[in-house]
């Protein structure tokens, strides 16, 4: 079994901010998908709240804890730039919504017909993926 490891310039709260600083240099994300919350949701609080792009609409969904059960969210973020804090889970829709959908996505399963294009993109080329704009979802995978 392979073991995933760290990046190097990630093993520091200083390194994370940088590469996601980096990341995000020429374009402010529309929206982030947040699996791991914890530090990394702070570091990326930290980078959003530096960015000169206070136009920008970011929408923000947090879905998993992998990285910690706990972010502290600034203040100045949320009155800097229009952002949008979600969660996504079992507790974000209600269980009548969902399963009012069950069928019919069952049923597209079932049949072939349920397409979700996405276009890949490693770790390592995140910001060319926040910048995607084609008709595919872009999704980041580990390099």
């Amino acid at each position: 079994m392979r073991r995933r490891t760290t990046p190097r310039s990630w093993s520091s709260p200083d390194g994370l901010e940088k590469a996601l600083a980096d990341a995000v240099s020429e374009t402010s994300p529309g929206l982030v998908l947040d699996y791991l919350w914890g530090p990394v949701a702070e570091a990326t609080f930290a980078v959003l709240g530096r960015g000169e792009d206070t136009e920008a609409n970011t929408a923000y969904v947090q879905i998993g804890s992998l990285a910690g059960p706990e972010a502290s969210l600034p203040a100045d973020l949320l009155r800097s730039r229009r952002i949008r804090i979600t969660g996504s889970g079992v507790g974000s829709r209600s269980a009548e919504e969902m399963l009012a959908e069950a069928p019919e996505v069952m049923a597209r399963f079932a049949d072939g017909s349920l397409h979700l294009p996405y276009t890949a993109f490693p770790l390592s080329r995140v910001g060319e993926a926040w910048a995607h704009t084609g008709r595919s979802r872009a999704v980041v995978i580990p390099d």
